[in-house]
């Protein structure tokens, strides 16, 4: 009798865990793919992911793979905690209609949206892409582990202001507005459960160089954390990131660098990189070995210009490169001729900004000015502006009147606040110079 006693207890208890088991909800797992990926690399994303399917993601979960540009589902299977499940080959059989959806998606030749500019190569649009997880994939209070395979470059061509290309990167700012102020920005009102634990791989080498991939993983670190998740892999190896999403490891907080928001970037725009890490030494050094002192051979090449002062005051810098083209500023940082940049420095010494022209230009039209922006000056902001051209460096100072700013305000009333660049005279050139 106490053996029988011992049996239905031993019984009952096993019924219990059972049940227990059944109840647990199952673990969401998701994979965000590019519709935009090279054909080199589809091929190794394929048999990646069938085997996290087939192998090695745990029993009693869920996988949904998603598109993450177009923001739509391309299959979901369901891992039951049942021991069957164990064999890779029951799990092959049972996903068989979920792989062949995986090889359709990844065969196909998905047409690129059309943006001046934008390649979109292994794009995704990640702000979007969580929305999408929000309203969709959060079920349960259980954050979502993720795999993103795609560019780390955002770029969309309905907004292609805040598109990451040829070294760009947002501000501080972004992470700080509203929704409706920046794709980058948090509502306030999450529209689900979506703490995102994310694992991202890209291929290739989008970076510019060493600072440019530092500040883009910075951003999307501290993107991650604001919407109450963390970047736990990003890395150009298929293999590191697979391993850390179906373990669902995160680094250790002490490994993790501790990036905090920059309150001196309070403006949404969108800062560039140069191609070289020493791209702003022309205008940043204290002096300039060898100032040129004659006027250059050609009157049309590619040029930079640029400002600098001492004063904790906001100072802006517009170039036109010709007459009707587009005026360059910070609220206007990208034309078909060139671009905008300003870095905001932690010493007001230290500031600076520039415009560089990457189509030639011809000088003899190049019209620039600098407007004081913000702040209190009592004697009127003073600088320097500086001129690369033709393989020399000009400088010259300049001064503004006002003792204050005025928010770029433009108009006869408001000469006093803004100083024009002599551009030409800078550049040496003489009344023989001039257009025909």
């Amino acid at each position: 009798m106490r053996a029988f006693l011992l049996i239905l207890a031993l019984a009952s208890t096993l019924q219990a865990a059972e049940r227990a088991r059944e109840s647990t909800p199952p673990q969401p797992f998701v994979i965000g793919i590019s519709p935009f990926l090279d054909n080199a690399v589809k091929d190794e994303i394929y048999r990646g992911v069938v085997r996290l399917l087939v192998q090695e993601l745990p029993l009693n979960s869920s996988v949904a793979i998603d598109d993450a540009f177009h923001l739509r589902s391309i299959t979901q299977v369901q891992l039951p905690n049942a021991h069957v499940f164990e064999s890779p080959k029951t799990r092959a059989n049972q996903f068989a209609s979920a792989i062949r959806e995986l090889k359709r998606f990844l065969a196909e030749e998905h047409p690129r949206p059309n943006g001046v500019g934008l390649k979109f190569d292994g794009a995704i649009r990640l702000p979007q892409f969580f929305d999408f997880l929000a309203d969709n994939r959060s079920d349960t209070n259980t954050s979502l582990t993720v795999l993103l395979i795609g560019s780390p470059l955002y770029q969309d061509e309905k907004e292609p202001e805040f598109s990451m290309v040829d070294g760009y990167f947002p501000s501080d700012g972004h992470l700080v507005a509203a929704r409706d102020k920046s794709i980058f920005g948090i509502t306030s009102e999450p529209t689900g459960a979506c703490s995102p634990v994310a694992h991202w791989v890209y291929f290739g080498d989008p970076w510019l160089n060493d600072l440019y991939k530092e500040k883009i993983t910075r951003f999307w670190t501290l993107y991650l954390e604001r919407r109450g998740g963390r970047l736990a892999t990003f890395c150009g190896d298929l293999p590191t990131a697979v391993q850390g999403f179906r373990q669902g490891t995160v680094p250790a907080r002490s490994s993790v660098r501790h990036w905090t928001l920059d309150p001196t970037q309070a403006k949404i725009e969108m800062l560039r990189m140069g191609r070289e890490v020493e791209v702003a030494d022309w205008i940043q050094r204290d002096s300039i070995l060898e100032s040129a002192q004659r006027p250059p051979a050609t009157m049309v090449g590619r040029m930079k210009i640029g400002i600098r002062w001492q004063n904790n005051i906001d100072l802006d810098l517009y170039a036109t490169p010709r007459a009707q083209a587009e005026t360059l500023f910070f609220q206007h940082p990208r034309s078909p001729e060139g671009y905008y940049y300003k870095d905001h420095r932690s010493s007001p010494g230290r500031e600076y900004e520039f415009i560089e022209f990457e189509s030639p230009v011809d000088i003899r039209e190049v019209e620039a000015k600098v407007n004081f922006y913000k702040g209190s000056c009592p004697r009127g902001p003073r600088g320097e502006v500086r001129i690369e051209f033709d393989g020399r460096i000009y400088a010259a100072p300049f001064s503004i009147p006002a003792p204050e700013g005025n928010r770029g305000r433009a108009g006869e009333s408001q000469q006093e606040y803004w100083a024009r660049i002599p551009v030409q005279k800078i550049l040496k050139l003489s009344r023989n110079d001039s257009l025909e």
